[in-house]
């Protein structure tokens, strides 16, 4: 089979969510023989898509919300649509605003697929929902015959040598490279916004003091491991606050890297890591993508279940910890440090079987 023109794919998502869009972008490279263009927007994307080989060119737009006089990048992005080959296009966004953004350029309506066209089923994995969306193909594509019955490939990015080195030499800078190593992941975006970290719509907010009595059961069960403190520059302030909590002896096993970890040497580091207990985010997806053991905190909503949202599948042994199931839309509140332990022992035994 020819390689078509590259198809286009158009997702304006948050780490975790680019993160579950790598077997599509997988996938549309097995069906069309030629990697994928990418729309997309965020600073955390870059050193996510350089390191997908099915990826291909990429752009930005600074913002998809602003009028579309008033922001550049949108009036670059139709002119760069209109100067490339005129391939399949899958919007990866249920509004209008990308669509407008397609018409500007004069793509016809017959090319795009768009998850418009394709609403979400019930029970339908987020994961699942994509791929349905990134086996159709366009009318305007109906008789190329790129095949539909692909199995869906993995989430895993490919990191350079490069990649694994700089994290080995950061890990031996900080005598950490022969320990086991277990992440914490404590916050969110919502945490990074600031404010209140216990206001109420932080719902995935847990006591410091709990993760801190989940670090020293850790170091309790194994004390040879030392424990890393994960997140953005922004989260420093609740890592701080967990870590002023723990014994003195628990806390020379700490450390914290919130100001260290930029994405290609965050995922080279889940890669090596003996485990990650993280909230819902997307960190959690990527120690997923990356085969790191996993438990995650996940708060169960009245118009979300976590079925939908949970990792994909991986190599690695996943546990979801959720609130209790009495409760009517809870948080985390009714998360025990005892409930999160018993779910990172069970990491051992579910690799074991």
């Amino acid at each position: 089979m020819s390689a078509a023109p590259a198809p286009l794919v158009v997702r304006f998502g948050a780490f975790g969510d680019m993160v579950l869009m790598i077997p599509v972008l997988k996938l549309l490279h097995q069906r069309f023989g030629t990697a994928c263009d990418v729309v997309a927007s965020g600073p955390w994307t870059e050193p996510l898509l350089q390191r997908v080989p099915s990826v291909a060119q990429r752009f930005y737009l600074t913002s998809r919300r602003a009028p579309y006089w008033f922001n550049r990048s949108q009036q670059q992005l139709v002119r760069w649509l209109r100067s490339r080959p005129a391939g399949a296009v899958y919007v990866f966004e249920p509004d209008e605003k990308p669509l407008a953004l397609l018409r500007r350029a004069g793509i016809p309506r017959d090319r795009i697929c768009t998850l418009r066209d394709f609403p979400r089923q019930p029970g339908e994995h987020i994961l699942a929902h994509a791929a349905r969306l990134a086996r159709a193909t366009p009318p305007a594509f109906a008789s190329f015959a790129a095949t539909s019955s692909l199995p869906l490939p993995d989430s895993r990015p490919s990191l350079t040598d490069a990649d694994h080195h700089d994290c080995a030499a950061w890990l031996a800078a900080h005598n950490l490279d022969s320990a086991p190593l277990v992440l914490v992941q404590a916050g969110n975006k919502k945490t990074m916004k600031g404010g209140d970290r216990r206001r109420a719509s932080n719902v995935d907010y847990w006591p410091e003091n709990r993760w801190a009595r989940v670090i020293e059961g850790v170091l309790s069960a194994l004390p040879s491991a030392r424990v890393i403190l994960c997140g953005a520059p922004s989260e420093r302030p609740l890592a701080e606050e967990v870590l002023a909590h723990l014994s003195t002896t628990a806390r020379e096993h700490a450390r914290i890297a919130t100001d260290e970890l930029p994405i290609p040497r965050l995922l080279a580091l889940q890669s090596r890591a003996h485990s990650l207990i993280s909230v819902n985010t997307g960190p959690a997806h990527a120690a997923a993508a990356m085969g790191c053991p996993l438990v995650v905190l996940f708060t169960r909503h009245a118009h979300r279940a976590a079925d939908l949202y949970a990792p994909v599948a991986t190599t690695a042994p996943i546990q979801i910890v959720q609130p209790a199931a009495s409760e009517p839309d809870p948080t985390l509140a009714t998360i025990t440090p005892e409930n999160v332990l018993t779910a990172w022992r069970a990491l051992s035994s579910s690799s074991s079987t």
